[in-house]
């Protein structure tokens, strides 16, 4: 009696358990199935979509996919601690108010123990914690102030996760007793968290598989209609697939999860370029409202830039102008400044030159020249009449006095007079040639001039020769006399573009351009000969 007795109680207590906990397991269900459950065909829920995909556990209940991570209700399962899933947490938050507490309390110890433990992540069980509400109401009944409680109600999210390690360090209590408590509170709610898959996975499930294919067909040989081609070909067949389906669909899935992750990645990068590309487009179009107000003043604008533009460029000439015929009179002062500064190193090398080409040839300055150096030797004193070099020096200088290097002829092997008035004529067919336009140059404007029709000249009757030398001619004059006139227009063409309805438009405006480039060109041409 006592033994059945005993059985009865047993019996009693497993039945209130097990109704328990189909109650709880009701209450999760009914708590989470609007956003969790998922219908057979297994539609992905957004706010579940990972690496891993979706995962349903065998509660039906959807949890994030995870690699090596079962899911299982802590209630049921009563896990062991080496069977959680460890993860590393950043903790800069709780850091800095346990920073706080442990200055008030006087615990620095305590905070740098912490701090080092926790330098580089803490790693902690992901599911032996307490939520902000929780650690709120745990401190209202023990009694913690309400400044306490609000310190860490104004601190902390609503979200925030306490672990273990946390809660010790920061009420000064051993681990293990945080971890019991944090395990208790997440075993009565009914908590469902990450187991690690290789710690709690069945074991030798391909030898139970066998087991159960050896002990049915010993068991199905005593029945009829159970002959070899079932028992080996029908159920040895759907034991293997069954065998190779556990052992395969975890990889299966796990592959398929990411590949439609990434997938699914791609896509909103390519949603989210998309749209980039858009506002893009859109910010062109932004100042298109304005379009009416501007084209209202677009003409008043125009005109008044374009007077503005005429002003700046007759300006413009005007300053080029002044600054072609500065330098090109800077160039003639000095070109005669030159010539000044070396007419006396002239005087002098000619007058050297003509006593080389004189006295080898004269006997009367050579026996002059002896009997100066002998007197000379002799230390008595020289005067300039007996020294022959002094002699020539002084006589070329005083040839010079009064004479009109202008009317003399030039020749380059006469007196002294001769030479320098040579030299002096050499100067000035350079400057004539530098700074002047030379005879040859009108004549040959004349002759062009005459070829392009005289004094209806026309640049289309020029051969192409005769035009490039004219504009030869138009640079070189222009270059000699300091004078200087627009070339072009300073204008470019526009760029052809790949809108079919502005090619019409850019075409007619570049020819307006070449016909205006044209025209001005001519008309300076035609300027240029008429002044011949």
């Amino acid at each position: 009696v006592r033994v059945r007795r005993s059985i009865d109680f047993k019996l009693a207590v497993s039945t209130m358990l097990s109704v328990h906990a189909c109650r709880a397991l009701r209450a999760k269900r009914a708590a989470v199935a609007p956003l969790l459950q998922r219908n057979i065909w297994n539609v992905s829920l957004p706010v579940l979509s990972g690496p891993g995909g979706a995962h349903t556990t065998k509660y039906r209940i959807v949890k994030p996919g995870k690699d090596g991570v079962e899911w299982d209700d802590f209630l049921l399962a009563l896990p062991e601690r080496k069977q959680l899933v460890s993860f590393t947490k950043d903790v800069p938050l709780f850091v800095r108010y346990l920073k706080v507490v442990t200055d008030l309390e006087g615990r620095s110890h305590d905070f740098l123990a912490f701090l080092d433990r926790a330098k580089s992540g803490l790693v902690v069980e992901s599911d032996v914690f307490i939520t902000t509400e929780e650690l709120l109401a745990v401190m209202w009944k023990n009694g913690y102030s309400d400044q306490e409680r609000n310190a860490v109600q104004f601190t902390f999210p609503g979200d925030y996760k306490f672990h273990y390690p946390e809660l010790s360090a920061l009420f000064d209590i051993p681990e293990e007793d945080t971890y019991k408590f944090c395990m208790r509170t997440r075993t009565e709610q009914s908590h469902i968290g990450e187991l690690d898959w290789s710690k709690v996975q069945r074991k030798g499930f391909i030898r139970d598989h066998w087991l159960v294919f050896g002990t049915g067909l010993i068991i199905f040989k005593y029945f009829p209609f159970f002959n070899y081609y079932f028992g080996v070909k029908v159920f040895g067949t759907s034991m293997w697939c069954v065998t190779m389906y556990q052992l395969l669909n975890r990889w299966i899935a796990k592959s398929c999860r990411r590949n439609e992750y990434m997938a699914a990645q791609k896509t909103a990068q390519d949603v989210m370029d998309g749209e980039d590309k858009i506002v893009e487009s859109m910010k062109r179009f932004s100042n298109d409202a304005k379009c009416s107000e501007i084209l209202a003043s677009f003409k008043t604008e125009a005109e008044s830039k374009i007077g503005d533009y005429r002003k700046a460029l007759v300006m413009k000439m005007k300053d080029d102008l002044t600054e072609r015929a500065t330098k090109q009179l800077q160039a003639v002062a000095s070109f005669e400044a030159s010539m000044g500064s070396a007419m006396q190193e002239l005087v002098v090398r000619e007058a050297a030159s003509s006593f080389r080409d004189q006295f080898p040839g004269d006997a009367g300055m050579q026996e002059a020249a002896f009997t100066a150096a002998v007197k000379s030797l002799s230390g008595q004193q020289l005067d300039v009449t007996e020294d022959p070099v002094s002699k020539h020096f002084s006589d070329a200088f005083a040839s010079l006095a009064g004479v009109d290097l202008a009317t003399i002829a030039g020749d380059p092997q006469g007196s002294l007079a001769q030479r320098i008035a040579y030299s002096q004529q050499l100067k000035e067919a350079e400057f004539k040639q530098t700074f002047m336009v030379t005879t040859q140059e009108a004549e040959e404007i004349r002759a062009i001039a005459s070829e392009g029709g005289g004094s209806q000249f026309d640049l289309d009757k020029l051969a192409p020769h005769s035009v490039e030398r004219l504009d030869a001619l138009y640079s070189s004059i222009n270059a000699k006399v300091g004078y200087s006139l627009p070339e072009t227009l300073g204008t470019k063409p526009i760029k052809e573009t790949s809108d079919s309805a502005t090619v019409t438009y850019v075409e007619q405006v570049n020819a307006q351009l070449a016909a205006a480039s044209k025209t001005l060109r001519e008309a300076r041409l035609k300027a240029f000969v008429a002044a011949f």
